[in-house]
């Protein structure tokens, strides 16, 4: 299935040389080796098309230096910019569900799912991404398109999508089966915020318990807000989730408003073999750059390099089925960048500055074996993965006044950081403090200076990014591998990235 993928490389999809022979060949290479402009913060950039003219020699440094001036036009004929993967792909299905993909020059790299009946299409994508599934439903609710693209899938295309989501979490099938008591069922599973509440209610309402499209809408609620319960008791975590959501099963009249989604459309949903009628693009698909977190089949950019006598240009002229291009602009970490967005909303949880951007490094001690054996055996004891970072940051004096504290209360549905201590204690504490003695020294590493040092938080549902300056970077630490990218995390629902690079900004702590 999918991987954690890194925006490090940059493809174009066709290469045409028109110049002398052997110019291809020479250019090649220089462009593989080539610095391209790589953003490091998770953005997309989709670019059409770059031209430049230049002897043989200077040809790929005058491509690459007409690249950067591209990616900071603001011509929306030219350029595109996604905040994330997971913006991109919400905005690429509802232009399918629309009709208005094929029109798009940006989509052009996706020319292949227009005959697709709309839900085939949108499982394709779906099964394609299954981690980037918590934030894209995020972005739809936020469209109020959530409910008309669920309408659009099947059974037979929500079953496939739910065995991706099942195979990243590690669940088998049978073990996925609802049910269970009512008293076992809410032990470790807290109330759905009343806000994403509304949003799927009438999604889960609308079809029986057995129907996957029910069951997928479950899975993704619980990868948000229950991933440790889910993983250690899938069954009763989403029955619990169920009884909140479908309490009757009376199909509900249609709202609007905020993050409410538009049920009027979804009362007659289209048919789920409907096709998208084919449209003709013009002769040259768009081209395209991206950058992201997670690899994905983004159109490629078009280069056109001509140069008189012995041109040589980059065009493309035929859809390509190779990865994504993938071009980044300056490393800046999110809050000093605003990209222009061709769509008018997009997620934006914010972001937050830390003075102890260490303590997510804790994320790797959780994710050992050992401890993860121990987190099975006494989840309901602490049924929060967020929770049991907290409490083992506690452990080395993490400063419950800083902004991370505010954010961990967040994402366990408290009302403020003040309420942290109300939560249970870390649970085998002994026996999880003389493994962590047993791995790292205690004089100059796992002391309170491990979590110490100023770092800025990026989170969108699903993934999690923190960005540190490269002198930050501790040798003991790296030694250990606690700065090393968690990457997928199960049992915390979500995809964690460290990025080290030059942001001077971050260099010390915020007061």
């Amino acid at each position: 299935m999918t991987s954690l993928e890194q925006p490090d490389t940059t493809q174009i999809r066709k290469l045409t040389v028109r110049g002398p022979s052997g110019t291809r060949q020479r250019l090649l290479p220089r462009l593989e080796s080539a610095h391209w402009p790589a953003p490091s913060d998770g953005s997309w950039v989709l670019v059409r098309q770059v031209a430049a003219s230049a002897i043989g020699s200077s040809l790929a440094e005058e491509l690459l230096q007409k690249t950067r001036q591209q990616l900071n036009t603001r011509d929306p004929s030219e350029v595109i910019r996604f905040p994330s993967l997971a913006a991109l792909l919400a905005a690429l299905i509802e232009d399918i569900c629309k009709g208005v993909a094929p029109q798009r020059w940006y989509w052009q790299r996706w020319s292949g799912l227009w005959p697709l009946p709309v839900g085939d299409a949108i499982q394709q994508l779906l099964q394609e991404h299954p981690l980037q599934l918590v934030a894209v439903c995020h972005q739809l609710a936020s469209d109020s398109q959530l409910s008309t693209v669920w309408y659009r899938l099947s059974a037979d295309n929500a079953s496939a999508v739910l065995w991706s989501l099942r195979y990243e979490l590690g669940l088998e099938p049978a073990s996925c089966g609802i049910g269970g008591s009512s008293q076992d069922t809410d032990i470790a599973v807290k109330p759905i915020p009343e806000q994403q509440a509304q949003v799927w209610k009438p999604i889960v309402a609308s079809f029986s318990e057995t129907d996957p499209r029910s069951e997928l809408a479950l899975l993704v609620l619980a990868t948000e807000l229950a991933a440790l319960a889910l993983c250690n008791n899938p069954g009763h975590t989403l029955a619990s989730f169920r009884r909140q959501l479908a309490p009757s099963r009376l199909q509900p009249e249609p709202e609007s408003g905020g993050l409410l989604t538009a049920m009027a459309r979804a009362q007659n949903p289209a048919p789920a073999r409907e096709k998208v009628p084919p449209q003709k693009t013009e002769s040259v698909p768009s081209p395209e750059v991206s950058s992201s977190p997670g690899a994905m089949p983004v159109p490629d950019p078009e280069l056109t390099l001509d140069h008189p006598g012995s041109a040589a240009s980059i065009d493309i002229s035929k859809p390509d089925t190779r990865p994504p291009a993938l071009y980044q602009d300056t490393a800046r970490p999110p809050s000093s960048r605003k990209w222009p967005e061709p769509h008018q909303s997009h997620q934006h949880a914010g972001n937050i500055h830390t003075a102890m951007a260490g303590t997510l490094y804790l994320l790797n001690v959780l994710n050992r074996p050992d401890i993860q054996t121990i987190m099975a055996q006494a989840w309901q004891s602490l049924p929060n993965g967020w929770a049991w970072l907290y409490r083992l940051a506690r452990e080395l004096e993490l400063d419950p006044g800083d902004p991370l504290c505010e954010f961990l209360a967040k994402r366990l549905g408290l009302k403020s950081a003040t309420e942290l201590e109300t939560l249970p204690k870390l649970p085998e504490r002994q026996r999880v403090l003389s493994l962590v003695a047993r791995w790292f020294h205690q004089d100059d590493l796992w002391c309170p200076a491990l979590l110490r040092g100023p770092g800025e938080l990026g989170y969108t549902p699903g993934h999690l990014d923190l960005y540190q300056d490269s002198s930050q970077v501790r040798l003991e630490v790296r030694l250990a591998g606690l700065d090393l990218n968690p990457g997928w995390l199960p049992w915390l629902g979500t995809v964690v990235t460290f990025h080290f690079d030059h942001f001077p900004q971050l260099k010390r702590a915020r007061s």
